[in-house]
């Protein structure tokens, strides 16, 4: 069974980032789905536009994720995020793996730090700006993945309008906390399911992705709970303190930046007999 590691710089997480939506929504009603809720578009626009205004929230993120073998078989490994964001230039995200692996992903409005806890090694980057640049510099410059990571954008409801090819009312369900809509959509590279409130703020519960044009279509699925859209946030949570013994480690896409030097030969040495 392929073995799972996580070594920051070195070893690129799974890709785990929001689908990418953008809204179109079908006209009819699904079958089965409750009278007033078919306008699946409006809902998920309305999430969007609330999470991308929220000025600071937390969020407690329970994730499993299919990792397909060699074999063909889908192995699901397990992790929990605790999330903290405040607009418009702090993130936090606190990771436990199932394994008991523990990581941290933080932007302090100058630096993109990672950090393994297990291998006493952090990476660190420049990119002062807002929160937006930063998360793009993280997937695109520095080839990281951050899991559900353009829910945390403030152009959210751009990304919908552009993404999205069709989305849907499946039913409406009591199992949750609160009742919600359950949503089914589709975009050129995933097909996504997501669970919204039916009443009162938009924060969605539940979502399942699936990698349809990925070997054996691997899925992951984030509960999310604990939403706080008034958290207690102290400026020290987004400062990055390592401990004795700690390294700092460039990012795989730093070291592939360096190109090795020209090997040049000694003076008197080129061609001749020794």
């Amino acid at each position: 069974m392929a073995a799972r590691r996580f070594l920051i710089g070195l070893v690129l997480v799974l890709s785990l980032s929001l689908p990418h939506i953008a809204a179109s929504a079908t006209e009819e009603q699904t079958p089965g789905a409750p009278a007033g809720t078919n306008d699946a578009a409006a809902l998920l626009k309305r999430a969007a536009d609330f999470l991308s205004q929220s000025p600071h929230f937390s969020v407690t993120i329970r994730a499993g994720y299919d990792v397909v073998q060699k074999s063909g078989q889908k192995v699901e490994f397990g992790e929990i995020r605790k999330v903290v964001l405040q607009r418009p230039d702090r993130f936090r995200s606190d990771i436990e793996r199932g394994d008991g692996e523990k990581e941290l992903v933080l932007f302090d409005g100058k630096d993109i730090i990672v950090f393994s806890e297990k291998n006493g090694i952090f990476a660190k980057a420049s990119r002062p700006g807002d929160l937006d640049g930063a998360v793009t510099y993280l997937l695109s410059d520095l080839k990281m993945r951050l899991p559900l990571a353009l829910m945390y954008l403030s152009r959210l409801p751009i990304e919908i309008e552009k993404r999205v090819r069709s989305v849907e009312v499946v039913e409406q369900t009591v199992i949750m906390d609160v009742p919600c809509v359950h949503l089914a959509a589709r975009t050129e590279a995933v097909d996504f399911q997501i669970w919204i409130p039916s009443e009162g703020e938009p924060l969605p519960r539940r979502i399942v992705i699936t990698y349809k044009h990925h070997k054996g279509a691997p899925q992951f699925w984030a509960n999310l709970s604990e939403w706080n859209l008034s958290p207690d946030i102290a400026e020290s949570l987004f400062a990055f303190s390592p401990s004795e013994g700690v390294r700092q480690i460039p990012f795989l896409a730093q070291m592939k930046l360096v190109q090795p030097a020209s090997v040049k030969q000694p003076a008197g040495k080129k061609g001749g007999k020794k």
